[in-house]
């Protein structure tokens, strides 16, 4: 006798469960009816002549709860069931595709942006502390500013022609000038100590049976120039030491600290008394008391 499930449909004995509505053996399987005994289902009646047999409900036959399985949880997988379960039922164990280990990339990177934010924050305040709530900005205080000295500007200084340029004859008066102005920068430097005087004359003076005009100054003075070294013009109004302002006065630009030792000098060149002298060169003093004979 073939075996059927309850739906009707057949019941294969290789199978587990039902084709058709795809309950498990236990639950699909219609008990077989005793001999002799025709099975009354819904609307079914018995043959005359026999007495029907009432078989328990189909509830009697099913297995108690506590030997029905348990619905498996729904399984992911998706691909052709195995040979022998049930469409529904879910995968075999050790079926279906493993399910990836969770990637912590998304940590690294985080952790990474978090630590970036921080340094990049606590560098911030380090180079403007001025940016924290309750702090009163930094202001540098200007710099003085520094005053500006201009110097005044240098008086020119006048060197007269060493030589005389092809064309150009200066008079006499000039030439003393530009003479006395050459040698002033060294007459200066004299200031305060005593000098031999060598000479002093003026247009109109008579001295050894000469009488003197600019160009005979001139030409003495020269001449002086050539025999010492240290010889310098100098026009007397120049300087408040002369009793006269209009002389030429022939010094020897070598300092002594004492009027003895400039007499001293013209006593080791051969000069006559009257021919040379100590006199003192200052910018403040009077002719009183510059000049001591020997």
């Amino acid at each position: 006798m073939v075996e059927r499930c309850r739906c009707g449909a057949e019941l294969l004995g290789s199978l587990h469960f039902c084709v058709g509505c795809g309950r498990p053996r236990a639950q699909a399987l219609v008990p077989r009816p005793r001999t002799g005994a025709v099975p009354v289902g819904a609307g079914a009646r018995a043959p005359q002549g026999r007495t029907a047999v009432q078989h328990p409900s189909a509830a009697q036959y099913r297995p108690a709860d506590r030997y029905r399985p348990a619905a498996p949880a729904p399984s992911a997988w998706v691909g052709p069931q195995p040979t022998g379960h049930a469409p529904g039922w879910g995968a075999p164990a050790g079926w279906g595709p493993v399910a990836p280990a969770p990637s912590r990339t998304p940590w690294v990177v985080a952790s990474l942006v978090l630590v970036t934010l921080l340094l990049a924050g606590a560098a911030l305040l380090v180079l403007r502390p001025d940016l924290l709530p309750g702090t009163a900005p930094t202001v540098t205080p200007a710099a003085a500013p520094v005053p500006v000295v201009v110097a005044p500007a240098a008086a020119p200084v006048v060197i007269p022609p060493t030589t005389y340029v092809p064309g150009y004859s200066p008079s006499p008066t000039t030439s003393l000038t530009e003479q006395a102005a050459a040698d002033s920068p060294r007459v200066a430097a004299t200031a305060g100590y005593w000098v031999p005087q060598l000479s002093s004359k003026r247009a109109g003076t008579s001295d050894g049976g000469i009488t003197y005009d600019e160009q005979g100054i001139l030409d003495h003075y020269r001449g002086l120039a050539a025999q010492y070294p240290g010889a310098a013009l100098v026009w007397s109004g120049d300087w408040p030491v002369f009793r006269n302002s209009d002389y030429w006065v022939v010094v020897v630009a070598q300092p002594f600290t004492t009027a003895a030792g400039a007499n001293a000098w013209c006593d080791a060149q051969g000069f006559g008394s009257d021919d040379c002298f100590a006199k003192k060169i200052s910018w403040s003093d009077g002719p009183q008391g510059s000049t001591v004979h020997r």
